[in-house]
């Protein structure tokens, strides 16, 4: 969510990270398979059965990155309602082509460019 959210802000581009992608940078494929759960639930469950956390020192647990902020949005969104993550994560799974302003999409669904 935080991708899909960070690419709209400053790419101006609706696009997330996918389920299963190639990294054309490292010559390999991502599988992500828990693409669909909310941060903070895999988090519990991770306490819960004691699995080691190991220490991050990559992009979100930086400070001054926008990864934090948007995060910060997405708790202001959770506090409208408290679905809001779940949600948004479903959204991005029930497209409707026809509701977007995308030209090339509504060609490829043979909707027309108005």
């Amino acid at each position: 969510m935080e991708t899909l959210l960070l690419n709209m802000i400053h790419g101006g581009v609706m696009k997330g990270m996918p389920a299963r992608y190639r990294s054309t940078s490292r010559d390999m494929h991502v599988i992500r398979p828990l693409i669909a759960c909310v941060e903070r639930d895999i988090a519990e469950f991770s306490r819960e059965m004691e699995f080691p956390i190991l220490p991050c020192n990559l992009c979100e647990c930086q400070e001054d990155l926008h990864r934090g902020r948007v995060k910060l949005l997405c708790d202001a969104m959770e506090s409208m309602n408290p679905q809001a993550r779940k949600n948004v994560i479903t959204a991005m799974g029930n497209v409707r082509p026809s509701h977007l302003l995308d030209g090339e999409l509504r060609v490829a669904f043979a909707l027309g460019r108005d």
